[in-house]
Parts: structure tokens; C-alpha cells; sequence
């Protein structure tokens, strides 16, 4: 195995936001700051969540089992895009086999794009709507599993990444959440500069398209 001394991670691309109403950097308690992988884990317990609730609806709740599916769909393509914007470029940064652990979840995440994007343009009456659910939630549970392992992306990230590091990218991964596309876009770059750039203006068009049609609403 390569070298486990510490390398610093790349600074990260966001400034801490002043904006009004932006989620709180500490935990309820008032103890300190939640780092970058509390904050994935969160994300990924969030989503297993809607896998549930969507688990527990009767064969003929399309209305319900519409409503979930754009809440899984919104949370993944936010959670997937910060993740690439900065999570995985500082992982590449800190973590000896860095590289290799982002190349395999860079391919998990452009399977389940894919998924999402069928399943954004699926009528929930269709018998594909139940399929592509499962199918999404399936991807998701694995890709899970492989990151919060102990030698997974988020594992390894705690060994080579200092806890301040660790908390700098909490605070710009909840930047990066409020200007993240809320909908899939498989063809789209998945490393900086350019998925940076790209999915700005994607977000744009996302929620544009959210508030015209009143999906994904939290």
C-alpha cells in the first residue's frame, strides 16, 4: 500500500456563506462543527429514509410514490454533485489510493444518473416507475456501503485528513448544496473545472423547471 503520511488536502472552492438562513455549522448541542463526512453520512441516512416510505406505499399511490421518487431524485443529483465538486477532489488530494477509490464512485454515479434521469421521465403508473425505483435504491445502498467502509472513500478521508480540513469542507459542501442541479445530467462533466461551471448553470435551469412545475419540493 502506498505511503499513509499525511498529504493536506486541496483548499476547497467555496468561501463560508454569509447568506441568511444557511444551515448551521453546529451540531444541536452546541458542540463543534459537523465535518464533511458526518454530512455525507446524513445525506446517504436521508435518502434510505425515502427508500422506506416509498417501500411502505400501497400498488396504487402514484400520487405519493411520484412525490418520493422526485425527492430521491433531487437529493441525489444534489448529494452526487457536491460529492464531485468536493469531496472527491480532495480525496484525490489526501488519500494515498485516493484516485482509484474516486475513479470506481465516479462510475457508480454516472450508473445511478442514468437510472434517475429514466426515472424523472417515467409516469409512476408505468411498471418501470417500481423497477427503476428499486434499481436506485439498489445502486445507492452499494455505493453506501463501499464509502462509509473503513477503507472506503470516507474511511480513508478520516485518516489522512485533518479535522479542521474535514470541517472547511463541511462548510463549502453546504455552499455548494444551494447552487447544486436538482435533476440528473449524465452527459454532464463530472470532475473540475468543468462540472463546476456546467452545473451552475444547470442548477439554474433546474429550478426554474422546479418552480414552474412544483416538483421536488421539500
Amino acid at each position: 500500500m502506498a505511503s499513509t503520511s499525511r498529504k493536506k488536502a486541496t483548499p476547497t472552492r467555496h468561501r463560508r456563506s454569509t447568506a441568511r438562513g444557511a444551515p448551521s455549522a453546529t451540531k444541536a448541542n452546541g458542540s463543534r462543527p459537523r465535518d464533511v463526512i458526518a454530512l455525507i453520512k446524513a445525506d446517504h441516512a436521508a435518502v434510505n429514509q425515502l427508500f422506506r416510505r416509498y417501500a411502505s406505499l400501497g400498488d396504487r399511490a402514484f400520487t405519493s410514490r411520484r412525490r418520493i421518487a422526485e425527492r430521491v431524485i433531487k437529493e441525489l443529483s444534489i448529494h452526487a454533485a457536491v460529492e464531485e465538486e468536493i469531496l472527491y477532489p480532495n480525496v484525490r488530494a489526501a488519500v494515498p489510493n485516493g484516485e482509484m477509490l474516486v475513479k470506481a464512485a465516479l462510475a457508480e454515479h454516472q450508473s445511478l444518473k442514468e437510472t434517475l434521469a429514466m426515472l424523472d421521465e417515467c409516469p409512476p403508473e408505468s411498471e418501470e416507475f417500481d423497477e427503476l425505483m428499486t434499481r436506485a435504491r439498489d445502486d445507492v445502498r452499494r455505493h453506501v456501503k463501499e464509502e462509509e467502509a473503513s477503507d472506503g472513500i470516507l474511511g480513508q478521508l478520516r485518516k489522512h485528513a485533518s479535522r479542521e480540513e474535514l470541517q472547511q469542507m463541511a462548510t463549502t459542501t453546504r455552499a455548494a448544496k444551494r447552487l447544486a442541479p436538482t435533476h440528473p445530467h449524465p452527459h454532464a462533466p463530472s470532475t473540475p473545472p468543468a462540472n463546476v461551471i456546467i452545473g451552475a448553470a444547470a442548477a439554474l435551469i433546474d429550478k426554474a423547471r422546479d418552480k414552474m412545475t412544483g416538483r421536488g419540493a421539500r
